[in-house]
């Protein structure tokens, strides 16, 4: 006998752990922790936080904290896995903000890309997908050697950078998918279709072209929206960062620019004092983060009349509308707005904007309804699709035939 246990996330977003067992093993995929504002408690799950880990193992999507953030409370004897790539950023993270957590992310185990790692009678295949965390992957797990086969989403998008190739490596590797595990983060959401990031880096360049200063916000694992800013800078201009987000870029340059250029990122300079008459007299585009230290490097750029610069109210938060002058200050925030109010508030983020009429350019890093729609149809499960990461699972229903949609909740089993 085979089942699907969601033991979180069926009603929620972040925080989810799923769960597919055979007889003699079981799998896991993320154990992260809630999103800001969640005090749901933490779950004793066997095989997993209590009981024996040596049947179990535990695969990670990505790097993001609503997905890895509870790995400290996972069994010592289970082995935990994630791509290559995503664990050397996720602990060069560690390392900046908490050292102490190291060993305890050390003993991650990395996969690589359409490459199957066996577990007992369990299959898993991980599949590289496009997300805002930089090397995530989808999951096709096979419980059994001629058991069910399950297609875990994971986060993904069709709209970032590498989505095109997404359907196309799907049609390849996920056939005979009896069920689907689907991420539904924005299916509650009103408005128009997100835009794709080679929109977001078009009108970067607009934008970044009209202004000598630029600052933008955004978050130091996001690659590929880093990648965009990277390939909109104004030929001449300065790229800057400071020292741990240059490592950041040059741990994906070492694994990926040979596979592709949009990750060649060569011409990266890590700021210090001494670069600022070179900054003033090139301009420069440099990615900050909330905090004291970036906030006195931009008070050097920024005078009273210089914090209105865009003629384009799309970008205003508050709809302001000025014509832009040459040689002044623009700061873009490229993050969920979510941040800012009441959803998941920063107060850090928040008091760094204060000062100034920033722009918001961002795109998320989830799938649209269109998007689930187009995987759904691609893959065409015998037996349906369950939504996970979700705070609203009967909108699927719009969207999904009724007869393929499976409704579960928290710790309801389901066998296959």
């Amino acid at each position: 006998m085979s089942s699907i246990t969601i033991h979180r996330g069926t009603r929620q977003i972040g925080g989810c752990v799923t769960e597919i067992a055979t007889t003699n093993n079981r799998v896991f995929i993320d154990f992260g922790e809630n999103l800001p504002g969640d005090n749901t408690p933490s779950l004793p799950i066997d095989g997993l936080t209590e009981g024996d880990g040596t049947k179990s193992a535990l695969f990670f999507t990505h790097y993001h904290g609503d997905h890895i953030g509870r790995l400290a409370e996972v069994l010592s004897d289970l082995p935990v896995f994630m791509g290559k790539t995503a664990k050397a950023i996720y602990m060069n993270l560690i390392e900046r903000t908490d050292k102490e957590k190291l060993p305890l992310f050390k003993r991650i185990q990395t996969f690589e890309p359409g490459e199957p790692v066996i577990f007992g009678d369990i299959t898993v295949m991980p599949l590289m997908i496009d997300h805002s965390a930089f090397d995530a992957y989808m999951f096709i797990v096979q419980a059994g050697d001629k058991g069910k086969r399950i297609l875990h989403t994971g986060d993904f998008r069709l709209h970032g950078v590498r989505s095109k190739k997404t359907l196309f490596m799907l049609k390849r590797y996920a056939k005979h998918i009896d069920y689907i595990v689907c991420e539904g983060t924005t299916v509650s959401r009103n408005g128009e279709p997100p835009m794709s990031e080679h929109e977001l880096r078009q009108k970067a360049s607009k934008m970044m072209s009209a202004a000598k200063y630029v600052f933008v916000l955004c978050s130091s694992t996001n690659i590929d929206r880093i990648g965009a800013f990277y390939h909109a800078n104004p030929k001449g201009r300065l790229f800057v960062c400071d020292a741990y987000q240059k490592k950041q870029l040059e741990t994906v340059r070492q694994d990926h620019a040979e596979k592709s250029d949009y990750y060649n990122f060569q011409h990266v300079y890590d700021y210090a004092p001494n670069l600022d008459a070179l900054m003033e007299k090139k301009g420069f585009c440099m990615l900050v983060r909330q905090g004291e230290y970036f906030r006195r490097i931009m008070e050097k750029y920024i005078k009273d009349d210089q914090k209105i610069l865009s003629n384009d109210p799309e970008y205003s938060p508050g709809g302001a509308s000025t014509a832009i002058e040459p040689n002044k200050f623009l700061l873009i925030y490229s993050m969920w707005t979510g941040y800012l109010d009441e959803r998941a508030k920063s107060q850090e983020l928040v008091d760094l904007l204060a000062p100034y009429d920033y722009r918001v350019l961002h795109t998320s890093g989830h799938a649209s309804p269109e998007d689930i729609k187009k995987l759904y149809e691609t893959i065409n499960p015998k037996c349906g699709l369950i939504p996970i990461h979700t705070d609203d699972p009967e909108v699927f229903l719009r969207f999904i035939p009724e007869s393929s949609t499976i409704l579960l909740n928290d710790g309801e089993l389901l066998e296959l």
